[in-house]
């Protein structure tokens, strides 16, 4: 699914940033922004479906935020990194949302993220094609 995601930021002719770090993921994403200036588009890793043209799209509405179906949130984009607060978990859209006076889009690819087997299987006509191709191989087992 990570493969997925940083492809479609490579569409766009940008790097992917992976972030990982203890203390979850609020702050690995804040040390990771601590030195970073200018606006900056967050995406979760379990996000299959995504598409370079939702990217932009979220970049484009900064501040703008992509919540879960569950109301955590799947993708931020900040009009400055500095903006950033480390609000994630339960009810982090709303929390986000008012943090930052964002706007909240319904982005497909965004929203249905994977947190179990049952939601990669309700998504499988739709992942990319490095999901689709872990999927295959296991089928093929």
């Amino acid at each position: 699914m990570l493969q997925d995601v940083t492809a479609a930021v490579s569409e766009l002719g940008e790097d992917a940033l992976v972030v990982d770090a203890p203390g979850g993921q609020g702050a690995a994403v804040a040390h990771a922004l601590a030195s970073v200036e200018g606006s900056v588009t967050i995406l979760n890793a379990d996000l299959p479906c995504i598409t370079g043209e939702e990217i932009e799209q979220l970049t484009r509405s900064a501040p703008a935020l992509v919540d879960a179906h569950d109301g955590t949130t799947n993708a931020l984009a900040l009009r400055a990194a500095g903006d950033f607060a480390p609000l994630y978990g339960p009810g982090s859209a709303t929390r986000f949302a008012e943090h930052l006076g964002a706007t909240r889009l319904t982005l497909p690819g965004m929203r249905d993220d994977v947190d179990t087997w049952d939601d990669l299987d309700r998504l499988r006509d739709r992942v990319g094609i490095h999901t689709r191709r872990y999927l295959d191989g296991l089928a093929r087992r």
